[in-house]
């Protein structure tokens, strides 16, 4: 029958410091809803506030796995 514990699965230290990074950029996301102006080198645009927060935590997570991944020798 049941070994006496859960699933079997152990949640890792980073599993649980993502969560709560994606736990705070949601609630600062959703905390500011004005528009801004980003000035970007081509353009100007008005965006909302919480476009550019999430935009900029996308940006760092494909960053953050790009340099992050091994390469197989």
């Amino acid at each position: 029958m049941a070994d006496g514990g859960g699933s079997g699965r152990n949640i890792s230290p980073k599993f649980v410091v993502a969560v709560i990074l994606v736990v705070i950029v949601i609630v600062l996301a959703v905390a500011n809803s004005k528009k801004v102006k980003v000035d970007f080198v081509v353009a100007d645009v008005s965006l909302p506030l919480f476009v550019v927060i999430v935009g900029s935590a996308l940006v760092g997570l494909v960053i953050g796995y790009v340099l992050g991944r091994r390469e197989k020798d």
